[in-house]
């Protein structure tokens, strides 16, 4: 093993039952509604989309041939494109796959993977410093594509999250919206330069409401999938 992964692995900690208790915490949340409501947007929206939304590793893992290579050809290549990136993201991103191929199994893994890979090209190709994209500036054919591929890689997602799949439990018509608010949400993120917007307060009036409406769309996503637990 390079001696730099070693050295980047060795600092990270992950707890073997971190899985376990982070989904006692996601139940905890949930029945913590109420006024919480904008603490639970910075958890939950934090797993929504790609640039943060995988899963949360369980144990320590051991370097083998990274999974995370198979998408960027090394963390050295991806430093290159993503200036943010840092090994340690890159080493969890890889345990998040890894995560992921035993929790889905061998043919959902591979579909996942087909669809991972159209998700995190777009983000090296138009993402900003902070993965986030603006969708608007995306060409049509391209954008097309992209949101085939993130309506069919959310139930994947969910799934992982110990979540229903929210293309069940939604209509046709209620998913569709879904799909495109998670890219509105990130649009505005992407064009006020932001990793996350943690109050509205901090979104600039030209965003606000468009913004507001986006939030409590997710919102009634939760809502919906919460009841269906």
């Amino acid at each position: 093993m390079d001696n730099h992964f070693k050295q980047e692995l060795s600092r990270i900690e992950i707890p073997v039952e971190l899985h376990e208790r982070s989904k006692l915490g996601v139940h905890k949340a949930k029945s913590e509604m109420g006024g919480k409501r904008n603490r639970f947007f910075r958890k939950r929206l934090a797993i929504a989309i790609i640039s943060a939304c995988l899963m949360i590793p369980t144990g320590a893992f051991a370097y083998q041939a990274l999974l995370a290579d198979d998408f960027y050809g090394s963390f050295e290549n991806l430093k290159k494109r993503a200036f943010n990136i840092t090994m340690e993201s890159y080493l969890l991103f890889n345990a998040k796959l890894t995560q992921a191929k035993g929790d889905l199994g061998k043919e959902e893994f591979k579909q996942f993977k087909v669809l991972l890979n159209v998700v995190t090209d777009a983000k090296l190709e138009y993402g900003d410093k902070n993965g986030n994209i603006d969708y608007s500036q995306v060409p049509a054919e391209q954008l097309e594509k992209m949101k085939v591929a993130m309506s069919e890689i959310q139930p994947y997602f969910d799934k992982l999250n110990g979540d229903p799949s929210s293309k069940e439990v939604l209509t046709a018509e209620e998913y569709e919206q879904y799909i495109q608010t998670l890219i509105t949400y990130e649009t505005i993120q992407a064009k006020i330069g932001v990793s996350s917007i943690r109050d509205i307060d901090t979104v600039p009036a030209e965003f606000r409401k468009e913004f507001s409406k986006a939030r409590d769309y997710l919102y009634y996503v939760y809502e919906k999938q919460t009841e269906n637990k």
